[in-house]
């Protein structure tokens, strides 16, 4: 994806916030730009674009551009198709991705089912445009939040390039951070033993590879590798494959949780019906139908065993089941992740700062409806879960987040004054 970044010192100022002290203040910063920090940008910037126009919104990351952890996780596992509709995406108005593809002419294998997934290509095409579009890709810098102090008429952000000042700041971090490697396997060799969603570069896989997790991430990658490599990919599972279309139930993308919530009046209680209702883990019709096939013809193996131990082989790696014992040059996992919000020093250090409100499970205690944490501190992805419902990490959930924000920072004026 091609953007523009500004030099560090035309948004980055190093001056301390102090009352009675002069301040360009941004208006909007959002930490995180992947799908739900960008989401939130376009929702803002479309429904005042002088946010963009007079530099007031910026967004942060410490990758090197908006969407590049998303586009570096699409091209390692080998996706294809995304596994939302095509009604989901960054534009704020749902049919904007249609209009585009008959604007450029995509054709229909841009396309997958009945619920029009788009094709990783199209989306990436897309998502580029409708940044390029709203102006938003100068509107990005490459910096690593660790502090949120609160400050005069606002809030202080202090990164590894300097201090930011904002009126409103929005947490869109994801989770991908936290991914873990399970504890039976080795420290040592990371080079042949890693996790698909680290950020560090991945040294190609040698043959024989297996890949374990069946969820999405896994089984794109082993039917990638298997393309590559037939008949020395290897998918370890400890359960058989979980069919869904999506990571939850197409109802919990209308207003299902939301009803659901005037009567459930505990966060405990929402915890578990969000528990329930995701389908972690699991994969779609079409991608269990290539697995078959390509079991069937002899390209794929697919062991259904827990893995138990994995020691020094002949050919780099034992790995030991509960039944079976095979060697792999290359382990790769998709085993999700470990995500909790006391685990991110930034948000632990913030937390414990300001005494914010948390639910029984250590997540923000949001109020009804409401995604402010504190007078002008919003949050999005996981920490939006006990607001937002079983959608609140993926793409659909992120266009409720933003949609949610931009309709509560419209209705309400600020000017907060903190004691320091």
């Amino acid at each position: 994806m091609t953007f523009t970044t500004l030099s560090p010192g035309s948004l980055l100022r190093t001056i301390m916030c102090m009352p009675g002290t002069n301040i360009l203040m941004l208006e909007w910063l959002i930490i995180g730009a992947g799908i739900h920090g960008c989401m939130t940008a376009t929702h803002l910037a479309s429904a005042d674009p002088s946010l963009t126009r007079d530099k007031k919104l910026l967004l942060i990351d410490s990758e090197t551009g908006p969407l590049a952890a998303w586009d570096r996780l699409t091209a390692r596992v080998g996706m294809k198709y995304l596994r939302s509709p095509g009604v989901h995406h960054l534009h704020p108005e749902p049919r904007n991705l249609f209009r585009f593809v008959k604007r450029n002419d995509y054709d229909l294998n841009h396309f997958s089912g009945t619920s029009r997934k788009p094709s990783v290509p199209l989306f990436h095409d897309h998502c580029t445009k409708v940044l390029d579009e709203l102006n938003l890709l100068p509107c990005f810098q490459q910096a690593s939040a660790f502090s949120i102090e609160r400050c005069v008429s606002g809030w202080r952000i202090e990164t590894d390039q300097g201090s930011l000042f904002t009126r409103r700041v929005v947490i869109a971090t994801g989770t991908k951070e936290h991914c873990q490697l399970p504890s039976w396997l080795p420290d040592e060799d990371a080079q042949s033993v890693c996790n698909l969603h680290q950020k560090q570069k991945l040294t190609p896989a040698a043959p024989p590879a297996t890949i374990i997790g069946g969820g999405m991430s896994g089984v794109q990658t082993a039917l990638e590798l298997g393309r590559r490599y037939p008949s020395q990919v290897t998918l370890a599972i400890r359960h058989p494959l979980r069919v869904w279309e999506y990571d939850s139930d197409p109802e919990w993308m209308g207003g299902k949780y939301e009803q659901l919530c005037r009567r459930t009046l505990t966060f405990s209680e929402r915890r578990n019906v969000i528990s329930r209702a995701r389908r972690t883990g699991s994969i779609t019709k079409n991608l269990y139908r290539q697995v078959r096939r390509e079991q069937n013809l002899g390209r794929l193996e697919v062991k259904q065993e827990a893995v138990q131990n994995v020691i020094h082989g002949p050919a780099g790696w034992l790995i030991q089941g509960g039944q079976t014992t095979w060697e792999a040059r290359a382990i790769l996992c998709a085993t999700g992740d470990q995500y909790h919000p006391s685990r991110s020093p930034l948000l632990a250090r913030l937390i414990d700062s300001y005494r914010l409100p948390l639910t029984p499970c250590g997540y923000p205690a949001l109020a009804a409806h409401s995604l402010e944490w504190a007078a002008g501190l919003y949050v999005s992805g996981p920490l939006a879960d006990l607001a937002i419902g079983p959608t609140a990490r993926n793409i659909s959930g992120a266009r409720t987040a933003a949609s949610r924000i931009q309709q509560e920072a419209r209705h309400v004026s600020y000017k907060y004054i903190f004691n320091q």
